[in-house]
């Protein structure tokens, strides 16, 4: 796989941007000798992360062990009782001042 340098990232991607080469990636990467899925990658990392976004070698995350998963949805459950019990602390506090 070669790399390539942010102008030239930027450069193919605005040309892919432009409304008249909606869908065109094939033609655009031929034209620059690169594959049609990597003017869409960078299309698609332009859109969320701007040109800077183009600049930096985006990698897609490790999967997740089953352990991780586990975790996290203990984590997220917990968090979701702590509000739940912030909320009933604050209700019986004013329950106490009446």
């Amino acid at each position: 796989m070669g790399t390539y340098n942010k102008g030239f990232r930027i450069k193919v991607v605005k040309e892919a941007i432009k409304p008249e080469m909606q869908g065109m990636e094939e033609h655009i990467a031929k034209k620059y000798g690169i594959r049609p899925d990597t003017v869409r990658r960078w299309v698609a990392i332009y859109n969320d992360y701007g040109e800077s976004g183009l600049g930096v070698r985006i990698t897609s995350p490790a999967k997740k062990s089953d352990k991780e998963i586990q975790l996290e949805k203990e984590n997220a459950a917990l968090r979701e009782e702590i509000e739940i019990l912030k909320k009933a602390a604050a209700f019986l506090v004013e329950l106490s001042r009446k």
